[in-house]
């Protein structure tokens, strides 16, 4: 069990590296404060894409309060719903995570890396929140994400006919 004493090292030497409870529960404080002023811009920029977005026919869940940030949405004959929601990063900010159209409903997915993440509290951009947002409107109105492929569409259409 030599390999204990390696583990035991690697552990010890990340320890600088990972927040104490205090320093989280800090983090979490600034960024909620941070993101709640920010609340305004944020509903702002979500309201307009909404508006646009029931005019093509989208079914929309856009909540906005102190405590969430949820914003989904769902077409006809895609997959669904897509959007994301306010999360805390393990590290501590807040981020949003993806939602998945072929996975749950609610549950956002960020990645592990910070800056691969979207942050919405003391690190927020608006000219970044808006292309965010059409990002993940793009990503799910792709091809892969519709219900019906070309083919089996046309086989349909064939047996409506007959």
């Amino acid at each position: 069990m030599a390999k204990w004493k390696n583990i035991e090292q690697l552990v010890e030497a990340s320890q600088e590296l990972i927040l104490t409870e205090n320093e989280r529960e800090l983090i979490a404080k600034e960024e909620q404060q941070a993101y709640e002023s920010n609340i305004s811009i944020i509903k702002g920029v979500l309201d307009v894409v909404e508006q646009k977005l029931v005019k093509m026919g989208f079914w929309m869940d856009n909540n906005v309060s102190e405590k969430v940030l949820r914003f989904r949405f769902s077409l006809h004959g895609y997959y669904g719903p897509g959007g994301f929601i306010s999360q805390y990063h393990v590290s501590g900010p807040l981020v949003l995570g993806v939602i998945h159209p072929a996975g749950d409903e609610y549950a956002g997915f960020f990645p592990n890396d910070i800056d691969k993440c979207f942050l919405i509290g003391l690190d927020f951009n608006k000219e970044k929140f808006e292309q965010f947002v059409l990002e993940q409107i793009e990503k799910y109105l792709q091809p892969e994400n519709l219900i019906t492929s070309k083919e089996q569409y046309e086989r349909f259409r064939d047996l409506l006919r007959n």
